[in-house]
């Protein structure tokens, strides 16, 4: 079995620049209560979210990380896709 990740994006309708965290979260699921648990159990992992002011449109990091990894794309020491999935979130969330 041959399985390729593919991105997912909560809310293709969210503005380009993203939103602001609450607010958001307002509109969409009528409070941001829902993130609790996720929080709870990202700080297990050492995912602490203390910066999540913003909720982000991932389009743009989803085309670059494709572009990062592009087999076509030949350069030394190319960061695997964990390496900048982690980059990209350290950068939005902590």
């Amino acid at each position: 079995i041959f399985s390729v990740p593919q991105p997912y994006i909560i809310d293709p309708n969210t503005k380009t620049d993203g939103e602001e965290f609450e607010a958001y979260n307002i509109r969409r699921w009528g409070s941001s209560g829902w993130t609790n648990g996720l929080k709870r159990n990202g700080r297990k992992v050492g995912a602490n979210f203390n910066n999540w002011v913003t909720w982000p449109n991932t389009l743009k990091a989803h085309q670059l990380i494709a572009y990062v990894n592009d087999p076509d794309r030949q350069v030394a020491n190319k960061p695997s896709t964990s390496e900048c999935n982690a980059a990209i979130f350290d950068a939005m969330y902590e």
